[in-house]
């Protein structure tokens, strides 16, 4: 058996705008390298005795019924020699190295031309080439196949997002289900590998736990990796298309925080996004679709802002405390040094305040607010008249102390604003006017 040739060959897109290509021959090969050409939004010549009627054209392509004959190359981009001729296809590559005319021909002497075609695939505004170099044109075939296969199944590919908030179950219940960084790194390698994901971002704050799919995905399989299958169908929801970009511009604008407004959720979307992408678990798909509800979020957060007394977790905190105590007086320690810890300690600067570390005693005092980030209960024994209030997620405090949780401290907050119907009304109107002019 014959090796075949192989050479060094350098990849490139030629920018054909105003020139046209040279085919010679209209053969199986020719009436490829035609369509190619078509493809690409090229315009050829065809010369070959079998041509269409001469002077006919076709899709931007004009035939010429004749043999090929000496300075037909010129004024080429490219040349292709299609012919059944090897004399005539040596021809064509003489004549078209004396009009300096890259030429390829199809035959034997391909090796002595000046370039070769890739097996190309076209999908969702990508070109993709493969190329052995001539070493295979199996292999080169075998690979485009995969990869148009792996285009496709991005393109068609829906995106998802499936999880379970404070609105669907509370502090106790949703602990659970929350997933550390160590858990969340975790959780990302399981569910790249789920057959059909193509990307995934997984969000989780201390009022939910959520993840965006991109692909044809086993929805069950993925339902019971994060153990949703455990939970009745209200207790958690699944959304996909307009429904779950909806949702992540609300969740992203801090519409359904806890505490309407508040700016921590902006920065964890994004750290979610790009730990997804250190992770290689981001889509090409669902990067632009976190790039739109970022930038559809900001819109929504200027038109709801003027609605909305926006204020953090540190500071409706700080305002409970003072609803219910003398802060004047009242002594106040903090245990957890994270930053809604030192946020809660700033806010009381010039307060008797102590900030008390993880494993430290928490000294006496009227009110203690909990922050760390702790996978299990700190404070296990109820003070009498000690004011608890847990900000932790999962809960830092066992229920037998009779904290103040999240989700009581999120109800007293929207009892206290009463403004949140207005602003998601107007968000609603600000996400319907984006959804004119995408596709998800």
């Amino acid at each position: 058996m014959v090796k075949r040739p192989v050479r060094n060959t350098i990849p490139l897109n030629l920018i054909a705008d105003g020139r046209h290509a040279l085919i010679v021959g209209y053969g199986k090969v020719g009436q490829r390298k035609e369509r190619f050409l078509r493809a690409c939004g090229v315009c050829a010549t065809v010369v070959a005795p079998d041509a269409p009627a001469d002077g006919a054209t076709a899709g931007g392509t004009v035939f010429l019924r004749r043999e090929f004959a000496p300075g037909d190359c010129d004024g080429a981009l490219i040349a292709f020699a299609c012919t059944d001729d090897k004399h005539v296809n040596r021809a064509v590559l003489d004549d078209a190295r004396r009009a300096h005319v890259p030429c390829c021909c199809s035959d034997q002497n391909w090796a002595d031309g000046d370039f070769t075609t890739p097996a190309v695939v076209r999908s969702q505004g990508a070109t993709v080439a493969v190329s052995t170099s001539g070493a295979s044109c199996a292999n080169a075939k075998e690979v485009r196949g995969l990869v148009a296969d792996f285009l496709s199944r991005r393109a068609d590919g829906r995106i998802v997002v499936l999880g379970t908030s404070d609105r669907n179950l509370s502090s106790e219940r949703r602990a659970a289900y929350h997933l550390s960084p160590e858990a969340r790194r975790e959780m990302v390698r399981f569910l790249y590998e789920v057959k059909g994901v193509e990307g995934l971002v997984i969000l989780s704050t201390c009022n939910r736990v959520e993840v965006a799919l991109h692909g044809s995905v086993n929805l069950d399989f993925v339902k019971r990796l994060m153990r949703f299958h455990r939970l009745s169908e209200n207790e958690y929801f699944l959304l996909e298309g307009g429904d779950a970009f909806r949702h992540l511009v609300k969740v992203t604008a801090g519409l359904e925080s806890a505490w309407a407004g508040e700016f921590h959720v902006v920065s964890q979307v994004k750290d979610a996004v790009e730990e997804a992408a250190a992770a290689g678990v981001l889509s090409g798909r669902l990067k632009g679709f976190f790039d739109d509800v970022l930038r559809v979020a900001r819109q929504v957060r200027h038109a709801v802002e003027p609605m909305l007394e926006v204020k953090e977790i540190e500071a409706t905190a700080v305002d409970y405390l003072a609803s219910k105590c003398d802060l004047s007086r009242a002594r106040v320690a903090v245990l957890g040094a994270g930053s809604v810890g030192r946020g809660v300690a700033a806010l009381l600067k010039g307060r008797d305040v102590a900030i008390v570390h993880h494993g430290e005693t928490v000294p006496p005092c009227d009110a203690l607010v909990c922050a760390l980030a702790a996978k299990e209960p700190a404070v296990t024994e109820r003070v009498p008249g000690r004011l608890v209030l847990d900000l932790g997620m999962p809960p830092n405090c066992s229920p037998e102390v009779g904290a103040v949780s999240l989700d009581d401290l999120k109800n007293w907050r929207r009892a206290e604003t009463g403004s949140l119907d207005a602003a998601l009304s107007t968000a609603d109107a600000v996400i319907a006017e984006a959804l004119k002019d995408l596709e998800v």
